[in-house]
């Protein structure tokens, strides 16, 4: 299987990252992908903590259902009944 880069700046940044870290180009683009997968992998997990914490927050509050639609709540609200 080959990878064939096209981009002169990609080409580039892969070559400086294996000159940098003394590794193979495949190595550079193997090290890149697989940085790039944990980068994402750790921000799903992020924002999976963080809606379960507003989850747990809106668990301890009642949920109101008076079994009017929006629009009939609105317009009761703002007085047009």
């Amino acid at each position: 299987m080959g990878i064939l880069v096209r981009d002169a700046k990609i080409d580039r940044m892969v070559r400086e990252l294996a000159e940098r870290d003394g590794i193979t180009l495949q190595a550079a683009i193997g090290l890149a992908v697989e940085r790039e997968l944990a980068r994402r992998e750790e921000r799903r997990r992020r924002v999976d903590a963080a809606f379960a914490r507003i989850q747990e927050r809106f668990a301890d509050h009642p949920v109101m259902d008076d079994g009017m639609t929006h629009k009939e709540f609105f317009d009761r609200e703002s007085g047009e009944i």
